[in-house]
């Protein structure tokens, strides 16, 4: 949120199509995959597109909002390492609402004490305006979304799934010159080609898959015929 707050619209929604480039290390060091050198070189133009974003004077608005964008790829970060670690080690049994509803309640342990410390604690009875009533919209869309992504692996299988790159990164930076009105220069254009171009090359082919575990159920408990193995 730091760095969403900072950075254009259209430059986060290429950001988090790292997500694939962060994951390939993390699943070589765990095991998970096996090491291609087609896959290396989505690597390296990931790593291309970011070095675009940060590098050239007319990539960004400002020069000052540079310093944000190791801060925004952090979050890709973590989103690859859970992919990761549930590739890994599974679910244990849960299905995607529960695992969501696990998560959720986790964080909200977690960050409670961060939000009093730092002073950002807000009382939630105080109120509710337009900023609040966003922010819980946003909450319940991304509870939803999130569920259904993790419901679509166990359906069609982490390969199909994997494929939502693309159109978080498009219809990110579509809405962002919609509603926004955002411009970008030839620089962010580039780098957002070699992102896309990254993540199809880093991405297994449908052959492989991404978790040798059994890919998780629906919320009755048993996975669809047609997933994965």
């Amino acid at each position: 949120y730091a760095s969403a707050a900072r950075l254009p619209g259209g430059v986060m929604a290429i950001i988090i199509s790292t997500v694939p480039m962060f994951s390939l290390p993390i699943a070589l060091a765990l095991g998970n995959e096996r090491f291609a050198w087609r896959r290396m070189l989505g690597l390296t133009l990931g790593l291309g597109g970011i070095a675009l974003l940060i590098g050239p004077e007319a990539s960004l608005p400002d020069r000052a909002m540079a310093a944000f964008v190791p801060l925004a790829l952090v979050a890709p970060l973590l989103y690859a390492t859970e992919g990761n670690l549930v590739a890994r080690w599974g679910t244990q049994g849960l299905d995607s609402v529960q695992v969501l509803l696990a998560a959720s309640l986790l964080g909200a342990v977690l960050m409670l004490p961060l939000a009093l410390l730092s002073g950002q604690w807000i009382d939630p009875l105080a109120g509710i305006g337009a900023p609040e009533a966003a922010l819980v919209a946003g909450a319940i869309i991304h509870a939803l979304v999130y569920a259904g992504y993790v419901w679509m692996v166990g359906r069609a299988g982490s390969v199909f799934a994997a494929q939502t790159s693309y159109l978080v990164t498009g219809f990110g930076v579509l809405w962002s010159i919609l509603f926004l009105q955002e411009v970008y220069s030839p620089h962010i254009w580039a780098a957002m080609t070699l992102m896309l171009g990254g993540i199809f090359l880093v991405q297994p082919r449908a052959r492989i898959g991404l978790a040798p575990l059994p890919v998780i159920g629906d919320t009755g408990g048993k996975p669809h015929e047609g997933s994965d193995p």
